[in-house]
């Protein structure tokens, strides 16, 4: 049996789910999304990778420690303004020679103001 950990950094969650969990040295994070009122991509991904970045810090861990990253889009379209916010943000976390790998498709999002999810998974 896997012995695993929830962190919890305190924020709402919209249902029955973790934000994380720690099993091993592994730390799964849960899709991220924003609230309504950022509307536009690049506001919506930086504010998702901000909430990945705490559930990390709440696992004892940081954003270098990212291994995987998969990025849902409502509309492909938002792709090259998603992809330069993502960058920004490893780049303001000193990540940005050494990105997780990292899967991006266009999926329908189950909220109306959502543009974009991002999930993770890191290793200590």
């Amino acid at each position: 049996m896997v012995n695993f950990k929830v962190i919890d950094t305190g924020a709402p969650k919209a249902g029955p789910y973790n934000l994380g969990i720690k099993a091993g040295n592994l730390i799964f994070i849960s899709g991220q999304v924003t609230t309504p009122e950022t509307r536009d991509i690049k506001g919506q991904t930086l504010a998702a990778l901000e909430k990945i970045k705490k559930v990390l810090e709440a696992a004892g861990a940081q954003v270098s420690n990212l291994v995987k990253v998969t990025v849902f889009l409502k509309t492909i379209t938002d792709f090259n303004e998603m992809n330069n916010a993502y960058k920004e943000f490893f780049e303001q976390n000193s990540v940005s020679e050494k990105f997780p790998t990292r899967t991006t498709i266009q999926a329908t999002c189950p909220l109306p103001y959502g543009l974009v999810e991002i999930d993770a998974i890191a290793i200590l």
